[in-house]
């Protein structure tokens, strides 16, 4: 609780300077995935804080990953352990920001796994609202003793942006 508390209170801090944005959207993962795994529907939902006009910090809130039952069936992801990626804005004039996302993750204890993520989007604005698509790719390698196994499916996703002023 109180991880969600200091991140609420940063993104607060930080959103007054050039606005905060909460995300709905869904996403198509694991296209191109390894052998034996479908791509599957996944629900996102998260806030982008943007301290400079061409870098947004974008924090996961949910994560539902709607897997076939051969894949584990479906996965719920809450609060601050689903994501976080870094967006950085490509400036140009109009109602379209293109942006690239970069994350990176890594857990070691025993076994390790590295989680890096790239790709490209664009977030659309009109009126009081607005739209992202984005597509990429994530690169995982898990390792356990000798025994390392690598994957690098793509993922498109796309959604509603509803900004909030403070």
């Amino acid at each position: 609780m109180k991880k969600i508390f200091a991140l609420t209170l940063a993104a607060s801090l930080l959103g007054g300077l050039y606005g905060m944005t909460f995300g709905l959207g869904a996403a198509y993962d694991n296209i191109a995935g390894p052998e034996g795994t479908d791509p599957y529907l996944a629900i996102r939902a998260d806030v982008v804080v943007k301290p400079l006009p061409v870098v947004g910090f974008r924090m996961g809130l949910i994560a539902v990953d709607l897997k076939p039952d051969e894949m584990g069936g479906t996965a719920y992801v809450f609060g601050t352990g689903v994501s976080t990626d870094v967006l950085a804005y490509i400036p140009m004039a109009g109602m379209v920001s293109p942006y690239i996302p970069l994350g990176f993750w890594y857990s070691g204890n025993g076994s390790s796994v590295l989680h890096l993520k790239g790709g490209l989007g664009a977030e659309f604005t009109f009126g009081g609202f607005g739209a992202y698509l984005e597509g990429g790719i994530n690169f995982y390698n898990i390792s356990v003793g000798d025994v390392s196994d690598s994957q690098n499916p793509l993922y498109v996703q796309g959604g509603f942006k509803i900004p909030v002023k403070f």
